[in-house]
C-alpha cells in the first residue's frame, strides 16, 4: 500500500493539476487523490466530449497485482465501468490517461469508446427519430460500426427541413399504456420515473383481478420506502390467489396450497446504479410479460408460476440516481444523499452499501464507487433490506432474489465479495445459473456467462446478493450485468432495449422453473 501511495504522490508531481492532498479519504491525509469529475450546476448538463472509456488488460496480473491496480484506481477516484477476469474498462479524460500510463504500461490500454458525447446523445434518441439506423443484431457491433450509425444519424438529422419533401401520411398513434399486447411501445424507449409509475399503475388496472377480468390475478403497489430527496420507491407484487384443480400443463401441474402455508415469494430489482438505464426496462417487461400470459392462458407457465410464488418487482430502487441520471449527468452512478464530506460531492454506491461483509473504501465521497461511511447508511440499501427481512411479517418467504444491471452479460451467484466465502449450495446455483444463461441465449443469440460473482468481477463488499443469500438465507441469489459486452456499455440504443430485456425475462422464467420443480412440485 505505501508503494502505491508513494507512486500517486508520484504522479501527482508530475502533473499536480489533476491531483490534490485531502483528509477526506480513509487514509493518511498526506495520500493525494483525484479531483471529482466535474459536477454540473442546477442548471447545466455535463457532457463528456473529452472523456473516452479504455479497456486495460490485466490477463497476465496475478490477484495480488489486479489489487494493487485497483487500489490506485480508488485512491484516484476513478470511473470504474465493469471488471473480468481479464480486463477493467474506466472512463477517463486526457489527464487521467496521462497519470495511468506512468502506472501500467502503455500496450496494456486500448481505446474502446472513442466518442462517449456521441453515445450519450444516441441513447437519448427517440425511437421514431431511431428507425432508419441499420442495427445488425445477430453480428457483431463494433466501434466502427457505432460511429457509422452516428454519422448516419447526423447526416439524417441535417437533410431534415431542406427542400420541400412530400408530407408522410400520418398513422394513428399507439398508445404505449395499452398492455394488452407485449408489443407496446412503451417498451421500445426509456421512460421517466413518472413513466414508470404510471406503467405499474396500468398493470393494476389492466390485470388485476375484477369482474371483467377472471384470470384470478391480484396485483398491488408496494411501497418499499422513501429516497433521501424523498421519492417513493416503488413495487409491484402479483400472484394467483384462488387455485382451479385440473387446469394444470402435465409438465407444471397446479398445485394446491394450504391457506396456512408460508408463501414463497420471487424478488426482482433494479436500478442500484442510476446510469444503468436497461435494467429498470427490462424489469417492467418480464412482470409485463409474466401478467400477460397468464392472463391469457389460465394453463401456461406463467398462470403456474403465479400460483405457486408471488413474483415482487421494485424495477427502480435508485429513483433520485436515476432522474439526475437521465436530467443532468449521464454517467451519475450513485444516490443522490448528502454524505457530510467536504465540497459538493453526493452519493453512495448502492451496491457497496448492503450490510454482508460491508467495508468502507478507501476512496472519496466523490468517488463513483463511494460505499458510505457505514452499512444501509443509503435509504435505499436500509428500505430495500427491511423489505427482504421482513418477509416473515408478511406470511412471505423470499425464496429467490434476482438483482439486475448492466454491463456484461453475466449471471451471477453469491459471494462477490471474495471467493474465500464459498457458498453451500455453489452447486446448485451453478447448475440453474448455466440453465439460464443457455435459455437467455436460446432467446436472441446473446452469450451470457454464468459463475460467482467474484471469479467473473472485481466486486466490493456490500453487495445485494451478498446480503440476500447471506443474512436473510434467500437461497437462489443472483446478480445479472445485462448487455452489452461494452460496444455501447451504459448507452444502449433504444432498439436494444426489447431484445434484452426479452432475453433476461427467458432467463428469470428459467429460473422460476427451476426452483418450481425442485422444491414447489419435485418429482
Amino acid at each position: 500500500m505505501k508503494s502505491i501511495a508513494r507512486t500517486v504522490v508520484f504522479l501527482s508531481l508530475a502533473i499536480p493539476t489533476i491531483v490534490v492532498a485531502s483528509g477526506s479519504g480513509s487514509g493518511s491525509g498526506s495520500v493525494p487523490v483525484q479531483q471529482p469529475f466535474h459536477l454540473p450546476s442546477d442548471r447545466e448538463v455535463e457532457r463528456y466530449e473529452d472523456d473516452k472509456v479504455w479497456r486495460i488488460d490485466w490477463s497476465p496480473m496475478d490477484h495480488g497485482r489486479k489489487k494493487h491496480v485497483m487500489n490506485v484506481v480508488e485512491l484516484l477516484d476513478l470511473d470504474v465501468w465493469h471488471t473480468s477476469q481479464w480486463s477493467i474498462d474506466i472512463r477517463l479524460n486526457s489527464k487521467q490517461l496521462e497519470v495511468l500510463y506512468g502506472y501500467l504500461p502503455n500496450e496494456a490500454f486500448h481505446p474502446f469508446i472513442n466518442d462517449l458525447q456521441s453515445l450519450v446523445e444516441l441513447s437519448s434518441v427517440q425511437e421514431e427519430e431511431y428507425d432508419y439506423i441499420p442495427f445488425h443484431l445477430s453480428g457483431e457491433t463494433t466501434q466502427e460500426s457505432v460511429e457509422r450509425e452516428l454519422f448516419e444519424l447526423m447526416k439524417k438529422k441535417k437533410k431534415k427541413g431542406k427542400g420541400r419533401t412530400k408530407p408522410k401520411p400520418s398513422l394513428p398513434p399507439i398508445d404505449p399504456y395499452n398492455l394488452t399486447t407485449i408489443d407496446t411501445p412503451f417498451h421500445d424507449k426509456f421512460h421517466s420515473l413518472k413513466e414508470m409509475y404510471k406503467f405499474g399503475d396500468t398493470l393494476i388496472s389492466t390485470f388485476n383481478d375484477t369482474h371483467q377480468n377472471t384470470s384470478g390475478i391480484h396485483i398491488k403497489e408496494v411501497d418499499i420506502g422513501k429516497t433521501y430527496e424523498n421519492r417513493t420507491i416503488k413495487g409491484w407484487s402479483a400472484k394467483i390467489h384462488h387455485n382451479k384443480t385440473g387446469e394444470g400443463d402435465p409438465g407444471y401441474p397446479t398445485v394446491t396450497v394450504d391457506e396456512d402455508e408460508v408463501e414463497l415469494e420471487f424478488v426482482v430489482i433494479a436500478g442500484q446504479h442510476g446510469r444503468e438505464w436497461v435494467g429498470p426496462s427490462s424489469a417492467l417487461y418480464f412482470l409485463h410479460h409474466l401478467l400477460l400470459r397468464a392472463s391469457e392462458d389460465p394453463k401456461s407457465d406463467s398462470a403456474i408460476l403465479l400460483r405457486s410464488f408471488r413474483f415482487t418487482v421494485v424495477p427502480q430502487i435508485n429513483p433520485d440516481g436515476y432522474e439526475y441520471s437521465r436530467d443532468k449527468s449521464r454517467m451519475w452512478r450513485k444516490n443522490r444523499q448528502d454524505v457530510g464530506g467536504k465540497g459538493k460531492c453526493l452519493g453512495i454506491d448502492l451496491n457497496s452499501n448492503w450490510g454482508y461483509k460491508w467495508r468502507s473504501s478507501k476512496s472519496t465521497a466523490c468517488s463513483e464507487g463511494y460505499a458510505g461511511r457505514e452499512a444501509f447508511e443509503a435509504y435505499e440499501t436500509k428500505a430495500m433490506s427491511e423489505y427482504l427481512s421482513s418477509a416473515a411479517e408478511r406470511g412471505n418467504r423470499v425464496r429467490a432474489f434476482v438483482d439486475l444491471h448492466s454491463y456484461g452479460q453475466l449471471f451471477m451467484f453469491p459471494f462477490a465479495h471474495s471467493c474465500d466465502d464459498f457458498p453451500p449450495d455453489a452447486e446448485m446455483l451453478m447448475e440453474a445459473g448455466l440453465g439460464v444463461a443457455k435459455a437467455m441465449r436460446t432467446k436472441q443469440g446473446e452469450g451470457y456467462e454464468a459463475g460467482q460473482a467474484c471469479d467473473l468481477t472485481y466486486r466490493a463488499p456490500g453487495d445485494a446478493i451478498d446480503y440476500s443469500y447471506g443474512v436473510t438465507d434467500v437461497r437462489w441469489s443472483y446478480s445479472a450485468e445485462l448487455r452489452d459486452t461494452g460496444t455501447y456499455g451504459f448507452m444502449l440504443p433504444p432498439k436494444l432495449i426489447r431484445p434484452t430485456a426479452d432475453e433476461i425475462t427467458a432467463g428469470l422464467m428459467y429460473l422460476a422453473k427451476f426452483i418450481y420443480a425442485l422444491e414447489v412440485n419435485p418429482p
